[in-house]
């Protein structure tokens, strides 16, 4: 009876090893035969104000719109690997503050698992959207901001519940025709000079007219380059667009998306999407910008409109979508990195002349020029904390590399940031996940002018873009080594 036992113990420890065995060696098999899955989603919501009018962003002083345009939108993409979720929203905002982006992403992350760190949201930076950050002379309509947070999260969770197999690809074109820088060096004692703004002479200038005969030469470069990430149901059907282009906006009256509308709309018509049987969703996000317009003022003036550059920009986009190899599968990563870094405050008898001109001349209306505009400015950055800290972050998908900045970055900073990348291919977004003002290199604060001028919208300390840019490469570096 004993020996029997024995035998049968011995029995079941064979049949156990060798089943555990299989087990151990069958799973590599079987993960080899298992195929990586890519999946993507995407998504678009209406944002259009209901109310109207309403205060439109980007101006010195206070623009109001009575009309509807064209619809505003928010635009998501979900993207997914199998192993990392990534969601992406392009907003037609000119401008959006940080905390109202962490709320739309923390209820985003509720509504879906996937981290906050995971998300990028970034303004397209359209002129004919409602104020949702105060800056220069336009306040921020509270309510509209409550709106559109909430519009942010649907829009993402959308794009997420909309995740189906995919096939993904990237590559890029240029346009020249529309991006140029708008600052121009100015002959000695010529170029604009405003009181309150931390400058008492200025070299350079922003939009110096097609007539100046007082301009010089434009202060850098601009970056042409219309870069897509493209992706297609596994059949071959086209599913969304996602273009970045560095110039500053078209121009559109009353409420508009601006170009960046027309451009979402156009890319679907030139890619035959209107009867597919899958929904198109095209994108386009606003690249370095900062310094550069659509406007040549070293030639004689030409018409142009949000059409004719969508137009333009769109022909690029479908360039380099005939020259992409999708895949079925790519590598997803993203890193997000917070940099603290210093305010530049007015010097306190700067702050005195200017908070007496601002009791005497500006408070309680509506600021009416420049001189108004920028006492009001030094106040309010006197009232900002010493340091603030932003949100940096890289993406990869695939061998395109993502960088997300939450300022107004010049060409010249695009164009290093392209150049230093480990990624065969890189797209800059800027205004992403908040809003810091511009980001003028160093080398640019000599030479004064808009855009370097203190306020809510350049305040960041003069060595802010070389630490920015380190910290981006950085991460770069760590999504690509994955």
């Amino acid at each position: 009876m004993n020996a029997a036992r024995v035998r049968i113990a011995r029995a079941l420890a064979a049949g156990l090893a060798w089943c555990c065995a299989w087990q151990i060696a069958g799973r590599p098999a079987q993960a080899a035969q298992s195929p990586r899955l890519f999946r993507a989603g995407a998504a678009v919501v209406d944002v259009t104000p209901r109310q109207l009018p309403v205060r439109v962003a980007g101006n010195i002083t206070e623009v109001w719109a009575n009309r509807v345009e064209d619809p505003l939108h928010v635009r998501s993409l979900a993207l997914d690997d199998g192993r990392t979720t990534i969601l992406i929203g392009v907003v037609d905002s000119c401008l959006m503050p940080r905390e109202m982006l962490d709320a739309a992403k923390t209820a985003a992350s509720r509504a879906t698992g996937v981290p906050v760190e995971r998300m990028l949201i970034a303004a397209t930076h359209t002129h004919s959207a409602p104020a949702v950050t105060g800056v220069h002379g336009t306040d921020p309509h509270l309510d509209y901001r409550e709106f559109l947070t909430g519009k942010i999260a649907e829009a993402l969770a959308q794009a997420h519940q909309n995740l189906r197999p995919a096939r993904i690809g990237w590559g890029a074109d240029v346009c020249h025709e529309f991006v140029f820088c708008r600052r121009w060096v100015m002959k000695p004692g010529t170029a604009l000079t405003v009181p309150f703004t931390g400058r008492t002479h200025n070299e350079a200038q922003m939009n110096p007219g097609h007539d100046n005969t007082n301009k010089l030469h434009q202060t850098g470069p601009v970056d042409p380059a219309v870069t897509v990430l493209a992706l297609q149901t596994p059949e071959g059907q086209p599913l969304a667009l996602l273009a970045n282009y560095s110039t500053h906006y078209a121009g559109a009256p009353n409420v508009s998306a601006d170009y960046f509308g027309v451009f979402a709309r156009r890319i679907g018509e030139l890619l035959g999407t209107a009867n597919g049987p899958v929904p198109f969703v095209g994108l386009m996000s606003n690249g370095t910008s900062g310094d550069a317009n659509c406007i040549d003022f070293s030639r004689p003036r030409r018409e142009f409109d949000r059409f004719s550059v969508a137009e333009a920009v769109a022909q690029a986009a479908l360039r380099a979508y005939r020259t992409i190899r999708f895949e079925d599968w790519a590598p997803l990563a993203m890193r997000e990195e917070r940099l603290t870094l210093g305010v530049r405050q007015p010097p306190p008898d700067e702050l005195a002349l200017a908070a007496s001109y601002y009791r005497e001349h500006v408070q309680g209306h509506p600021v009416r020029n420049w001189e108004e505009n920028y006492a009001r400015e030094t106040v309010l950055v006197s009232q900002m904390p010493p340091r603030v800290e932003l949100k940096l972050q890289a993406l990869r998908i695939g061998q395109l590399g993502i960088t997300a900045i939450p300022c107004e970055v010049y060409g010249s900073t695009g164009l290093r940031l392209k150049a230093r990348s480990p990624l065969g291919l890189t797209m800059n977004i800027s205004l992403a996940n908040g809003h810091h003002g511009y980001l003028p290199p160093p080398d640019q604060f000599p030479l004064g002018g808009y855009t370097t001028w203190r306020a809510r919208t350049s305040y960041l300390e003069t060595n802010a873009e070389p630490r920015i840019v380190e910290s981006v490469l950085r991460l770069l570096g760590r999504v690509a080594a994955k």
